[in-house]
């Protein structure tokens, strides 16, 4: 249950868009349903319901709803259509939606439901009359969904028997949020969504692996913070590096703790035993590698967990991916033509992977050539299912995603996003971009470090301790001339 989407969160009535969509992507692995198609003994069904209507909901959530074509229910108090909320002098001052704005979340994929003409709490009212009056649609609102008005929610989550009985009378089912029962449905229960509320099964995990590549690393770590859905781990593990690698994830470490860790192998273990060390230090249900040297489109961990949560058969989530640097369009040339997808800007040259309509389709493929790259997202079960990466003559992570396949599990195309893939030579001159990122890392690390300097010198703990240290020194420079010490003291009082 929902009230209010809005850019701020002032109260727990409130989820800012940011967290709506993030908890709209976690709904990707249940069905999302009308009411009257709601099985309550169908643990994949799930009901999007908003209270009130608000206004914001129509400006912040419609669009949002709109893009995941998700069905969701709308409960409408009659008396606050195209009013506000100024009777409430706990929250802040909000609009409620007018008759045009829930014609259009109709149109938008919403259904009307009722929720009593003035949202009096029906648990103390015996007067029979007044429940009626409050449980009866009036006829202009009835016009505005000619499909809804078949359920109801109490006031406040609420009731008494009396109410629940003439409930009965009038609708297919009712709602609560704090009396109900999840099995009768004249009281359902609903879950008060806040804005820190999870509605995923499953967490994610990013590693990024880096050896020598400090100088990419910036634009890798923050095309992933940058997600529309984050990692709940993002690990930098390092192979032993000996350029900046420690600096920089040491200091984006400092910027997200609880996000982001960083693991430095003492020596270098080589790819197949550092991805495989790599992911013993995660906890993740969903796993992928990003190099230290690409980059990911922002919906990337999105759109792969859409994948990854359609089907418990589904183990590997795969995508396109777009060469991008100084050697991009050699690499794009070499390719066969039916792998070419576009060029972008001639700096960014898509490449295009197959789908396959079964996974005997799928193996058929990978033993000729292999069409899932390493930061395809997989589940832990899946490599748990072949032992991880081991040592072959293959690509590691060819040789991965093949046995997971082999092993019965499918692989399915996240078509709406791709990796970009870094194409790239040695030559300090074709790295322009990143030595500018790598610039600007080291000015906003010094100017974090001046002003937590600054701060700290303004601080009274450190005038009380540059004080004490100035009479030690004072101290130890005249301990055989106790006169001036006592002098001294003395000045202080």
């Amino acid at each position: 249950m929902y009230h209010k989407i809005h850019p701020d969160t002032p109260t727990m009535w409130w989820v800012s868009v940011n967290e709506f969509y993030r908890q709209m992507v976690e709904l990707s692995n249940k069905k999302v349903v009308y009411l009257n198609d709601y099985d309550c003994k169908n643990e994949n069904h799930v009901v999007i319901t908003f209270d009130g209507i608000y206004k914001n909901i129509y400006e912040y959530a419609l669009p949002i709803l709109k893009h995941f074509n998700y069905p969701f229910e709308l409960f409408l108090t009659s008396d606050y259509v195209g009013y506000d909320n100024s009777f409430d002098s706990v929250e802040p001052l909000t609009k409620f939606t007018n008759s045009f704005e829930l014609l259009k979340l109709v149109e938008g994929g919403g259904r009307l439901q009722w929720h009593t003409k003035s949202h009096p709490n029906l648990k103390n009212v015996s007067d029979l009359e007044v429940i009626i009056e409050e449980l009866t649609v009036p006829e202009e609102i009835k016009i505005l969904d000619i499909n809804g008005f078949d359920w109801f929610a109490y006031p406040h989550g609420e009731f008494n028997d009396l109410v629940v009985n003439e409930v009965k009378l009038r609708f297919r089912g009712a709602l609560s949020c704090n009396q109900g029962d999840e099995f009768d449905k004249y009281r359902f229960n609903r879950l008060t969504v806040e804005n820190h509320t999870s509605l995923k099964k499953n967490t994610i995990a990013c590693i990024i692996p880096c050896y020598n590549y400090g100088r990419f690393l910036i634009e890798a770590i923050e095309s992933v913070i940058k997600q529309t859905i984050i990692p709940d781990e993002i690990l930098i593990s390092d192979d032993c590096s000996t350029d900046e690698t420690q600096i920089i994830a040491q200091e984006y470490v400092k910027k997200f703790p609880g996000l982001i860790k960083y693991n430095r192998n003492e020596t270098n273990l080589g790819i197949v035993k550092h991805f495989n060390e790599a992911i013993k230090l995660t906890k993740a249900d969903f796993i992928f590698f990003l190099g230290a040297d690409n980059r990911l489109l922002s919906n990337y961990v999105e759109e792969c967990i859409k994948i990854l949560n359609k089907s418990e058969e589904i183990g590997i989530a795969y995508t396109d991916y777009t060469f991008f640097g100084p050697r991009a369009k050699m690499a794009y040339e070499l390719l066969p033509d039916f792998r070419h997808f576009g060029i972008i800007n001639n700096s960014f040259f898509k490449v295009f992977f197959p789908e396959t309509n079964s996974r005997f389709e799928l193996l058929d493929i990978l033993n000729q050539s292999n069409i899932i790259h390493g930061s395809s997202m997989f589940k832990r079960t899946a490599y748990d299912s072949v032992q991880g990466y081991i040592q072959s003559e293959m690509p590691e992570d060819y040789n991965l995603f093949k046995r997971i396949v082999e092993k019965g599990w499918d692989a399915k195309k996240a078509k709406n996003t791709n990796l970009e893939y870094r194409q790239h030579s040695d030559s300090q001159a074709n790295n322009v971009l990143s030595l500018q990122k790598l610039m600007l890392f080291y000015k906003d690390s010094y100017l974090s470090l001046k002003k937590e300097k600054n701060d700290y010198e303004n601080s009274k703990v450190f005038r009380i301790s540059y004080k004490l240290y100035r009479f030690y020194r004072f101290i130890k420079r005249n301990y055989n001339n106790p006169r001036k010490i006592f002098k001294r003291i003395l000045k202080i009082k």
